[in-house]
């Protein structure tokens, strides 16, 4: 599985109940969707829970005994923007240089597995700055639903990768959004 879940579920079975997902990895998803796209060189800033949201939704889930947390500082609003521009990179779009840079606001991240289905959610607001100066706002969501097993060794694995997979979603979510690219294009044409 492209974001490593043998190693991790291999962690899951020893450890038993902190784990931190692995880096992110470019999705071939992601890059075939980047490669399309006429969007022009860019690169993340500041990503950071939304105002007021509990702070345990950017620190972790918890998949049944196993507690999931992100690598970076332990926030999965850090996480998003590191899968972001493992993408970018990927698909040629990246420039840490740019004057076109995306943040972003995590408003949800929820996993919940039961006996026979599982669920997860991922939100966030997304804003495009050039030049300091925000020129696309949006906020975005993906969820995941999955038959569940009753049994932790299969339901916790899945449930890994399902949670995981909603980052790639978001991301070219925000890529393939017109309005973004608009936004992207037209303004990184203006002197």
């Amino acid at each position: 599985m492209r974001r490593a879940a043998g190693a991790l579920f291999v962690g899951v079975l020893v450890a038993g109940c902190a784990q931190t997902l692995p880096p992110p990895q470019p999705s071939l998803a992601a890059l075939e969707t980047l490669r399309a796209s006429s969007l022009p060189r860019m690169h993340t800033g500041t990503f950071a829970p939304e105002p007021g949201i509990r702070p345990d939704v950017d620190q972790h889930v918890t998949m049944r005994s196993v507690v999931l947390s992100s690598p970076y500082d332990g926030s999965f609003a850090k996480y998003l923007a590191k899968t972001i521009d493992a993408d970018l990179t990927a698909g040629g779009k990246f420039d840490p240089n740019s004057d076109l840079v995306i943040n972003g606001l995590l408003t949800r991240s929820d996993e919940s597995d039961g006996m026979s289905e599982g669920h997860a959610e991922l939100g966030a607001k997304f804003t495009l700055t050039k030049g300091g100066r925000v020129v696309y706002e949006k906020q975005m969501f993906v969820g995941a639903q999955w038959e569940s097993n009753f049994v932790g060794a299969v339901a916790i694995p899945d449930a890994i990768n399902n949670y995981t997979s909603l980052y790639d979603k978001l991301a070219i979510k925000l890529f393939d959004d017109k309005d973004f690219a608009a936004a992207a294009s037209g303004m990184a044409a203006l002197p």
